[in-house]
Parts: structure tokens; sequence; C-alpha cells
């Protein structure tokens, strides 16, 4: 069976019961739990099902809920098609020895947690983050461990900044850090639209063994940017850019899907 097939079979078990859980799909299609959460955030950046702890249920209509409060919204979740296959292709650079990861606030590293919920069988992550929203897209599955820094909330970035937030991320060591980066060139190399945000990501990137920058085309607004850090600083750049050719010396590894 085809992952395509497979994913059309999972949406006709949804439809009676407007539910399925993961451990009864993987047993019905005789496949990991780890090839059903892929499966279902692969429907999710479709519209198709929404991801709950444990599973799926259908996704209500756009301005309907039964609750009375309004659906929140995160930049960058559910990520689309596209993002997401971005940060799959980031998740799969983190090896197996791994125990914790820095993750950057801003679209493309909240939607990497989408993935990080959904961890291996035999991982063991710990994810320190100064992203709100990648703390609700990690507490979705519960599988993964998930820690936001103090400080306060800077509305543009969504992200939590200041000296509190800077001091917890130099007080601790990260086997890997992904980092959000907004725009690349080859005037400022790696930017961000937001300059309050540089400590936090000098931080991380100065306190991990093992460093990530991430950068969606398709996130990038044309601002003013800031830049923070220069190619040398990182180990990957994943990005699904055309214009790698803006990167002087290209002496790193650079992951293009």
């Amino acid at each position: 069976m085809t992952q395509t097939e497979r994913q059309h079979n999972i949406l006709a078990l949804l439809l009676p019961t407007g539910r399925v859980g993961v451990a009864e799909l993987a047993q019905h299609f005789d496949v990991t739990s780890e090839t059903i959460r892929r499966d279902l955030r692969i429907m999710e950046s479709h519209g198709l099902v929404q991801r709950v702890h444990g599973g799926a249920i259908t996704p209500e209509p756009d301005g309907t809920s039964s609750s009375t409060l309004k659906p929140l919204k995160v930049p960058g979740l559910p990520p689309d098609p596209t993002l997401l296959h971005l940060v799959e292709k980031a998740a799969q650079l983190i090896d197996p020895q791994v125990r914790s990861i820095f993750l950057d606030a801003g679209i493309a590293c909240t939607a990497l947690a989408t993935v990080l919920g959904d961890p291996p069988e035999n991982a063991r992550w710990t994810v320190v983050t100064n992203s709100p929203g990648a703390v609700i897209a990690l507490s979705d599955s519960g599988a993964t461990t998930a820690a936001i820094l103090g400080g306060y909330v800077h509305g543009e970035s969504q992200s939590v900044i200041g000296p509190e937030a800077v001091k917890m991320v130099s007080q601790l060591r990260a086997d890997i850090a992904f980092v959000n980066a907004d725009c690349f060139d080859s005037r400022a190399g790696l930017s961000t639209d937001y300059p309050e945000t540089i400590p936090i990501k000098k931080a991380m990137i100065a306190n991990s063994r093992f460093t990530v920058a991430v950068h969606s085309a398709s996130a990038q607004q044309p601002r003013w940017h800031h830049g923070f850090a220069s190619p040398a600083d990182f180990d990957v750049l994943v990005t699904d850019s055309d214009d790698i050719h803006a990167l002087p010396n290209q002496d790193f590894q650079v992951i293009n899907p």
C-alpha cells in the first residue's frame, strides 16, 4: 500500500466517529507509529485532519467551534505541505544520541515543533524554546519534554525575549540548536526581521554543540533585515530558497529540499 492509499484509508476510518488513534492505525496498517504520525502531519498540512494527543479528529469548519472561545491562531501551525517538507528535512539532522535541543522562535522553527513532538520511539528529547507557539505544538503530543524560557513576549516576532531569557540559555548546553533565519544575503549573511530577538539567537548558537539555520523562502517578507550571524557560525543551513549563490564562502553544508 502506498502512502497516498494509506492516507485515503485513514480518512475513511475517520468518517464514522470523527476520531482516529495512532496506535490503532499503526496496528491496522501494520506500520510503525512514527509512520502514522507522519501521515497525520501531512494530512493536517492539507487541512484534512486536526491532530490531537494520541491521534487526529475531523477538522472543524472555519468560523465554527464547539467552544465560545475564539480558536488560537499560531503562525506556522499547522505548516503547509512545503514548509512541512522543509522542517522534516531539518529534523533528520538529529542523531540518535541527542537529548537536548534549542528551538528558536519564527515560523519555520515553530513548524519544526510539530515534527519534534513526534520523536522516534527510542528518543528522549527535551526542547528548550523561546517560542510560545512551539510549546503549544509540542504539548499536543506529550511525547517530548518542552521548556519555555522566561522573559517577556515580543508580539511581532511571537517570541520570548529579554535578559532573563538570554541568561537561561547561557546557563544551558544543547546537543543541537535550530535557529530561525528570516533572510540571507551576501551582505548581511543570516538575518532576522526583528533585532530584539538577536541576543537569544546568538546565545543559542554559542551554547550548542551543533547548529542548524532554518530558512523558509515562502515565509520571507520584504522587510528591513538585521544580520545576526555569518554562515561560518552554523554547521548546516536548511532552506527551500533557490538563492544559495547569495551566500559567500559556502564551506558549510546546505540542505535544499
